[in-house]
């Protein structure tokens, strides 16, 4: 469970860190001896000093502090703890709001909770953008992109998963998971056409949990190796159906949904919805 961020929680934690630098204490000498730290109960200083990894245990049994501790305990002044704080927390904790961060602080500020809020202004990172306010918040947005990268890379192996599985089912052949070997490839799955054609098929896999968002991102260098294979198609999975449903889109019903280079310029990427397919979608062979 997500521990609720707070000042006070963070002020009574700081002040936990500098008690145990002047007077180490196991937690049994802490909770039972003192009910009370930074005016906030020592049960939950402890807690949050815990979740965040700022302790280990000495040959003595004794708490003190780790080394993600001291670097909160030896920051320069209140508000540079209070940005350790908050970085130690969301390494830590994974909140929600956090993806967030990737469209900039006022989405933050708007949707995280009050507590954290206000963390965030006390530790004077909501003002003026100065040099080190923006250099925290690009760290936040560079932490929020891993964790997207993180959990999109799992939506698309659930993706890649059926496939195999409904592929088995459709051609009797074991198909092969060619991204987890090499994803540079353009493909993810490689199949045959079916039961009586072992010609090679090749298949690019975007799964979407997103409901009535649900969209793929193609890339052109995905569309040009998707062009350069004799036998290709595309396997839309929407996962937030119950079971999954499918849809194989062939090259030229994806084509229309394919910008043109106009100029000197030329694209990169596109966001395609999956209602664009929708007629297409129906039950996996799962």
């Amino acid at each position: 469970m997500t521990i609720l961020l707070s000042p006070g929680l963070a002020q009574a934690s700081i002040a936990l860190l500098d008690l145990l630098q002047r007077r180490p204490l196991s937690a049994q000498e802490l909770l039972s001896g003192l009910p009370k730290v930074g005016g906030m109960s020592s049960t939950s200083a402890l807690s949050l000093a815990e979740s965040l990894a700022w302790l280990d245990i000495n040959e003595m049994g004794q708490l003190q502090a780790s080394a993600a501790g001291l670097k909160v305990h030896n920051s320069d002044g209140y508000e540079a703890a209070l940005r350790c704080i908050l970085l130690h927390y969301v390494e830590t904790q994974n909140p929600d709001w956090l993806q967030n961060a990737i469209y900039g602080r006022s989405r933050v500020l708007s949707f995280c909770p009050v507590g954290v809020h206000q963390v965030f202004v006390e530790a004077g990172l909501a003002g003026a953008p100065s040099d080190d306010v923006v250099e925290f918040w690009d760290w936040l947005a560079g932490i929020a992109r891993g964790l997207q990268r993180d959990h999109l890379l799992a939506i698309g192996r659930e993706g890649e998963r059926l496939t195999l599985t409904h592929e088995e089912s459709r051609t009797g052949t074991k198909p092969r998971w060619v991204a987890v070997d090499n994803n540079q490839d353009g493909y993810d799955v490689l199949s045959v056409k079916d039961s009586s054609d072992r010609a090679f098929l090749s298949i690019e896999v975007k799964a979407s949990r997103g409901g009535n968002d649900r969209r793929l991102h193609l890339t052109r260098r995905e569309w040009e190796m998707a062009l350069d294979r004799p036998y290709h198609v595309f396997h839309l999975w929407d996962l937030s159906s119950t079971p999954p449903i499918l849809a194989t889109v062939g090259i030229e019903e994806m084509a229309v949904h394919i910008p043109s280079d106009a100029g000197s310029g030329g694209w990169e990427s596109v966001e395609i919805p999956f209602k664009a397919f929708e007629s297409l979608f129906g039950p996996a062979l799962l």
